[in-house]
């Protein structure tokens, strides 16, 4: 979002595919989150302006895998429910409470303030810790628990869903487990989150590029093990991705 802001040409071409394809910009809470950490009143303006010429094409998505697992869970078994899983109607209604000052019906002026005026920053940091821990402890559970290894070794199943959420959370964890020289860090839980709902229920996603590789790897296993559930193409900012990532978003 900084860097696409930041740059007026790929903005321009960003905004103008979606409103020629409908396209929507998928936006979470965690986006907001990261923008805590911008020290440039600057850029998180450019980020404002650049989210205010796409609306009002934008949808608020969760992207804690576990509470849309939770609702995807409701709907398998006929449960009621007031949104669509992936909806993040709590941030919708922070946007909704920010002002226009113009004759405007929705604005992103002050957008990334909803984050720095909650306590979401510190829910996030114990959520990654917790994330780190868990896994952690699922390595040590690994290492001596036969049962378990002979499960992470077999293909993915499961019965025909619409969105493979869970499907997905179950292979990039076990990117970690299969690799225990990799040191488990707060960022690869962020990375976790920014990935999972994102690749479930979008067409087209940006990621760094260590998860680009390893969202193919994904892919390619689930195709071998005859899934088939939607998988958002990925894009990341090396080898021209952010560029190649517009021009496919053009392309529709």
């Amino acid at each position: 979002m900084r860097r696409l802001s930041e740059d007026a040409e790929k903005a321009g071409r960003l905004v103008a595919a979606l409103k020629l394809h409908g396209g929507t910009l998928a936006l979470s809470w965690l986006n907001l989150l990261e923008f805590t950490k911008v020290r440039n009143t600057d850029q998180t303006r450019q980020a404002e302006s650049l989210i205010e010429a796409i609306l009002p094409l934008v949808f608020f998505l969760e992207v804690d895998p576990f509470v849309v697992i939770r609702r995807e869970n409701k709907l398998l078994v006929g449960g009621p429910l007031t949104g669509p899983p992936h909806a993040d109607q709590d941030l919708l209604r922070e946007f909704m409470r920010l002002k226009p000052t113009a004759l405007k019906l929705f604005t992103a002026n002050e957008l990334f303030r909803i984050a720095q005026d909650s306590n979401l920053v510190q829910c996030f940091e114990k959520m990654a810790e917790t994330g780190v821990t868990q896994i952690e402890t699922m390595r040590e559970e690994l290492e001596t628990d036969p049962e378990f290894q002979s499960a992470l070794r077999r293909p993915a199943n499961g019965p025909h869903i619409q969105r493979g959420t869970r499907i997905l959370l179950r292979e990039l964890l076990r990117t970690f487990l299969i690799d225990m020289g990799v040191k488990v860090t707060r960022n690869h839980v962020t990375d976790l989150f920014h990935a999972v709902v994102p690749l479930a229920y979008c067409d087209l996603v940006l990621l760094d590029k260590h998860w680009e590789t390893q969202v193919n790897r994904v892919r390619s296993r689930l195709e071998a093990a005859g899934l088939s559930v939607p998988v958002a193409a990925v894009f990341s900012g090396k080898a021209n991705g952010v560029d190649r990532f517009i021009s496919q978003l053009e392309s529709i």
